[in-house]
């Protein structure tokens, strides 16, 4: 039996290490990738890559780094990513490009400015403060869904509707 004991030993330790090491590549970050969140000034303004539609800001963007690019780089320093050129365009029409340089592993926010000599500040800007209070909205609506799911998660809703509880609020169906 004592020789079984090491071996037993040796196998836990051998998964000890194993889940380490898995763990450890499961929080690094993509080594070929950097993140980049579009937002606007005002809110609400769609953004275009190219003939691309993403969407109404704010938009978070995955970016690869080229092989080539990876292969230029020196030894010892971090490969950069250009990003693609990407317009923001508001209500009113005013329009405003963007392009950064990303090292790889970024995770990075840029603000595009609305430009300040374009006609139609003011509805652009009433034009955000709507998109901005949809947003909010849309927050509370998911919080308030996630606190209900929690309450029928809870053990004494799983109690009450499986009939062994006293019948309590109606949060738990």
């Amino acid at each position: 039996m004592n020789s079984i004991h090491p071996r037993l030993r040796a196998c836990a330790l051998a998964a000890a290490f194993a889940s380490t090491v898995l763990a450890g590549c499961a929080s690094a970050p993509v080594a070929d990738e950097a993140k980049l969140t579009y937002e606007t000034s005002p809110d609400g303004a769609h953004l275009y890559e190219g003939s691309l539609d993403l969407g109404v800001a704010p938009v978070t963007r995955t970016y690869r780094l080229d092989p080539a690019a990876r292969a230029a780089a020196a030894p010892g320093t971090v490969p950069r990513i250009t990003t693609p050129d990407v317009t923001a365009v508001w209500p009113s029409g005013a329009k405003t490009g963007f392009f950064t340089i990303l090292d790889v592993g970024a995770d990075r926010v840029a603000t595009l400015l609305r430009p300040s000599d374009a006609a139609g500040r003011e509805a652009d800007e009433a034009h955000g403060r709507e998109v901005a209070a949809l947003r909010k909205a849309e927050d509370k609506r998911l919080r308030d869904e996630t606190m209900r799911d929690e309450a029928r998660a809870s053990a004494r809703c799983k109690a009450q509707n499986a009939g062994q509880g006293a019948p309590g609020s109606d949060d738990c169906r």
